[in-house]
């Protein structure tokens, strides 16, 4: 089941993004976003598998983060986050997502190539160790 994260679900997602990056967020920054609709979690028997953040940059919808537990990797968990965030998109009638991806993370690239998403561009040095890789999906088509 995907539904909005609460702040009692903030530890599972911590732990997933600790498990996920090499600079994760903090509980801070999650807590922040509790109950804010665009901050859904996908759950299973009580067991948080996966999370993602979707808020509103300059009109756009922007895919902030996204991550799934180690031990649900590759059953679908992801796609099943981005599909939820696609209807969220649309539902608020945004016509686009945007998101930035490490260049170094091919198989990220992987993932939202084959969900869709274009190559639109590098920003160099957008993290501290690597160059992000601006992917677009157009929702319009």
């Amino acid at each position: 089941m995907i539904r909005v994260a609460t702040r009692s679900d903030i530890p599972s997602i911590v732990e997933i993004e600790n498990i996920s990056f090499d600079v994760p967020w903090s509980s801070r920054v999650f807590r922040s976003y509790a109950n804010y609709p665009g901050f859904i979690v996908m759950e299973s028997d009580g067991v948080i598998l996966g999370y993602a953040v979707l808020v509103v940059i300059k009109r756009a919808a922007h895919l902030a983060s996204i991550a799934t537990h180690s031990k649900y990797r590759r059953m679908g968990v992801a796609t099943a986050l981005l599909e939820g965030c696609v209807i969220l998109a649309k539902e608020n009638s945004y016509f686009l997502i945007r998101l930035e991806v490490r260049e170094k993370n091919r198989n990220a690239q992987e993932f939202y190539l084959s969900n869709g998403f274009e190559v639109k561009g590098k920003i160099p040095d957008y993290y501290p160790d690597d160059n992000a890789i601006v992917m677009e999906l157009d929702l319009e088509r």
